[in-house]
């Protein structure tokens, strides 16, 4: 318990410290947003790539963590691409990439969410807790 607070406490003060950098160095408040943003969907994008590869190959909980890595990355160009849209001032059609970009993150989203949709109706879980909530009324 003790080593798991200490690297908590470690990655706590690092992010609060990065926090302060970034804070430091842009003065512009939706430029630091965007940087806080971005330095969130990497890690977010890291953990994500580990959690998959450390599950086993095969298995749906691997293959719905893939449709979540796509999605992140996805929503990580968009974020980046809205850095540079907004740092390089682009206007006109340079702003529609970044609407494909997230279309198509919610469209795995949807795609992974009916297929978690239908693994629950395939394994039955919906009677389990009908079950449950009907033990909940009777008391």
């Amino acid at each position: 318990m003790g080593n798991n607070f200490g690297k908590v406490l470690t990655a706590f003060l690092a992010v609060l410290f990065g926090v302060f950098a970034i804070i430091q160095f842009v003065s512009d408040i939706e430029l630091t947003i965007d940087f806080l943003s971005l330095s969130f969907g990497i890690v977010a994008i890291l953990w994500t790539y580990r959690a998959k590869y450390s599950l086993s190959a095969g298995t749906s909980l691997r293959e719905y963590t893939s449709y979540f890595l796509w999605s992140l990355i996805l929503i990580f160009v968009y974020s980046v691409w809205g850095t540079l849209e907004h740092i390089l001032s682009w206007t006109g059609y340079w702003i529609y990439p970044k609407y494909f970009m997230i279309s198509i993150a919610y469209l795995i989203f949807v795609f992974a969410a009916y297929k978690i949709l239908y693994l629950g109706k395939q394994f039955g879980f919906q009677p389990q807790v009908e079950k449950m909530n009907l033990k909940k009324k009777k008391k």
